[in-house]
């Protein structure tokens, strides 16, 4: 409205230049011509004066009337139509500075929006802060990862809503500093989580307070697999030791004279060749868990319809011997019509494992229950027996490697502590999981969850 004002302003005034220019010659008609002539050119006058009007202002009014276009087309964003129109009233120079600003301006807002896509859609958090501490900006991966309100936070102080003592002191440190600097923090929460943090000053002409830029790192299960391999290389080497130690010793006593006697050398032998046997066993199931791995990370696990019960008796025929000499009996309960997708070889090994444990920690003259049963999508495979059952604080770490409840009595067996983990990764190969319930005194069950055929 305001502009339509203007320029019917500009067309008015645009008409009382054109009559006063030619009031003079009108006035001489009136005075020297007879009143007919005199009206005659009063109208004819007005024409003139109309028309000058018109093809002197009418192109100023609709460079106006463009640039008004143009300025609610950059309000709204749209910066596609550029509108220009030369005049000789120097609007062609006001038009050019309208059209220079609409793409200083688009440039500006393309820039920020293309800042906002990449913020969004980053895994590290992203927050800026100003001199004050107080928050600019901030992404959602920041707002997960330290559980911030994006929508009343900006604007606020850093401090006032994250309270986490050790982040809040690095961030006001790194704000008084104005140095590039990093941290790794553990976050204090229903679950652990460890960060690192990356803390920048913000560069910034024309302001009289320059802000900090702080990026966040996710690093828990970076940690948490350094922790693991640390834990690894630990075990092995520990189970390996013992072992090579062994035989090193009885080596050595037999090279420095009992090799002399006879019976000597064949109990000497005999606990070397024993040792031997189970350092293979040990780099066996390193082999194994390797290659399961490997087929969590994608590599081809083939498998096929199988029935279960041929599987579990496969695998309790392997058992029979060991099961024999502690006088326990093995039962089956399990349907024929029970179908699931798996790699035989693989799924045989775990039941072994399992029934293997079973008959290893329970008394003699016990028994040892394998059943199945459908569980949605899933088949359940459990093996049950009427051992001593665990504790309950162990039951969640019982399928890490070379965790052992008893570290003495499960080397005294012959466990190498890989056993259950091995049956772990054939299930998360196959897309299933295992599970263990057990009751101190009464004995323990380990499932195995396998995709249903």
């Amino acid at each position: 409205m305001k502009s339509r004002s203007f320029r019917s302003r500009i067309a008015f005034w645009g008409a009382v230049v054109a009559a006063v220019s030619v009031t003079p010659a009108f006035a001489m008609l009136v005075v020297y011509a007879p009143t007919s002539l005199a009206v005659c050119s009063g109208i004819a006058g007005a024409l003139v004066a109309l028309l000058l009007s018109r093809f002197l202002f009418n192109p100023v009014d609709e460079s106006l009337r463009a640039l008004e276009l143009a300025s609610q087309d950059g309000g709204s964003g749209e910066f596609g139509a550029r509108r220009y129109r030369r005049t000789s009233f120097q609007i062609s120079e006001l038009s050019a500075g309208v059209n220079s600003l609409q793409l200083r301006l688009e440039s500006l807002i393309r820039a920020s929006s293309e800042q906002d896509a990449i913020l969004r859609t980053m895994v590290e958090g992203v927050v800026t802060v100003d001199s004050q501490g107080r928050i600019r900006r901030l992404n959602s991966a920041a707002k997960r990862l330290l559980d911030i309100d994006a929508a009343v936070s900006e604007g606020k102080v850093i401090g006032a809503v994250i309270r986490q003592p050790e982040l809040s002191r690095f961030i006001q440190e790194s704000i008084s500093s104005r140095d590039t600097r990093s941290a790794t923090l553990r976050l204090l929460g229903t679950r652990e989580t460890v960060i690192e943090v990356n803390a920048s000053p913000m560069i910034e002409e024309r302001s009289a307070t320059p802000g900090t830029l702080f990026v966040v790192h996710d690093v828990t299960r970076v940690k948490k697999l350094e922790n693991v391999r640390r834990d690894f290389v630990a075990n092995v080497s520990h189970e390996l030791r013992t072992p090579i130690t062994s035989i090193k010793g009885f080596v050595e006593t037999l090279v420095d004279g009992a090799l002399e006697d006879p019976e000597l050398s064949r109990k000497f032998l005999g606990i070397i060749g024993r040792q031997a046997e189970r350092l293979n066993t040990i780099l066996n199931d390193l082999l194994t868990l390797a290659k399961l791995e490997a087929g969590e990370d994608g590599a081809q696990v083939e498998t096929e319809r199988k029935n279960v019960r041929d599987l579990v008796r496969v695998a309790l025929e392997d058992c029979a011997r060991r099961a024999d000499d502690k006088a326990m009996q093995l039962r089956v309960d399990v349907p024929d019509d029970l179908f699931i997708h798996a790699n035989s070889s693989l799924v045989e090994q775990a039941l072994v494992n399992l029934v293997d444990n079973a008959i290893k920690y329970s008394e003699s003259g016990g028994s040892v229950w394998v059943e199945a049963r459908n569980e949605g999508p899933l088949v359940e495979i459990r093996v049950v027996d009427n051992g001593p059952g665990i504790e309950r604080s162990h039951l969640a770490r019982l399928f890490e490697r070379f965790y052992r409840i008893d570290q003495g009595r499960s080397r005294q067996l012959g466990g190498t502590g890989l056993g259950l983990a091995i049956v772990k990764h054939i299930a998360q190969v196959h897309g299933g999981r295992v599970g263990v319930t057990s009751v101190e005194g009464e004995g323990s069950t380990f499932s195995i969850f396998l995709r249903r055929a």
